[in-house]
């Protein structure tokens, strides 16, 4: 009778916890600031193009509030993806402000990131993870790379043909 007894309550906390592993695994918590890097390959002078992304997440009821950042070259621009979006279990659907199609990020559970629709230069999705104080740094030398590249003079635009100077 003893051995029923343990076997039914090591039954019932088994249930209890595979219940909250799979609810916690189905749902994920979105806010905060996360971050990546996009790849995107060699110009012209060989330089190798990055461009920082991040990512805020705010709850808003039933829907979240996007805001991108990227960083391109010195400036930092509001992203085509900040909008709204909303939860589908481990996948985050957002609506673009712009009115353009909506696109789905995933959720992996395994190493806590975030796989989005950017791609970089060889094909792979751009991957974010959470901001911790641990990344600050890192983030920053990004930024001041991604500036540095843009500064040098071989990646200036030349415009004398827009400008019709034909001198």
């Amino acid at each position: 009778m003893k051995k029923i007894l343990v076997l039914i309550i090591a039954l019932a906390a088994a249930i209890a916890g595979g219940y909250f592993a799979a609810t916690s695994f189905f749902t994920s918590s979105w806010e905060g600031t996360w971050w990546g890097v996009q790849d995107a390959g060699l110009n012209w002078s060989g330089d190798n193009i990055k461009i920082l992304e991040t990512f805020t997440f705010t709850s808003n009821g039933d829907s979240i509030i996007v805001d991108q950042k990227v960083q391109r070259g010195a400036r930092e621009l509001t992203g085509d993806l900040s909008g709204t979006a909303v939860r589908d279990g481990g996948r985050l659907t957002i609506t673009p402000a712009d009115g353009s199609s909506p696109v789905s990020f995933s959720f992996n559970r395994m190493n806590h990131t975030i796989e989005t629709s950017l791609t970089n230069a060889d094909g792979t999705p751009v991957v974010l993870k959470k901001v911790s104080d641990s990344d600050s740094a890192e983030i920053e030398k990004i930024r001041s790379e991604i500036v540095r590249t843009a500064q040098n003079p071989a990646n200036a635009i030349d415009t004398t043909i827009s400008h019709g100077d034909n001198e």
